[in-house]
């Protein structure tokens, strides 16, 4: 499903999720097509300031970046990311630098935030 088009009605039950249900789902997502998406635009990642704590949002499906970026961040297109890059570079970086991720946040922007590492974890890493 990670390369094909959801329907208008996958992507609202996906957003209806709770967290805790996007959480394992993009890990599911992600264990099968071996990809997540994040945002980007020409600066770079997008990183989203909880406050508390900058964030990388990540995504299952593409649709699912685009439809959470075209609320707030319509400058920001998908990037597909490739999980043993992931998982083999960005992880390291990302706690070296300090850095959470949203999991999969849904429209409303309600997410899970996680360290990489313990992202990570659910792929043996």
């Amino acid at each position: 499903m990670s390369d094909a088009q959801l329907t208008d009605k996958q992507v609202e039950v996906i957003n209806n999720m709770s967290d805790e249900t996007r959480y394992e789902y993009i890990v599911s997502q992600a264990k099968q097509h071996q990809k997540i998406w994040t945002l980007s635009d020409e600066k770079g990642c997008l990183l989203i300031n909880t406050g508390e704590e900058q964030c990388l949002a990540i995504f299952s499906h593409k649709q699912l970046a685009t439809t959470w970026a075209a609320i707030d961040h319509p400058e920001c297109t998908p990037l597909e990311i490739e999980l043993s890059a992931f998982l083999n570079a960005w992880v390291v970086g990302m706690e070296n630098d300090g850095f959470q991720l949203a999991i999969q946040p849904n429209v409303a922007g309600e997410s899970l935030i996680a360290t990489p590492s313990e992202f990570a974890s659910n792929f043996g890493i």
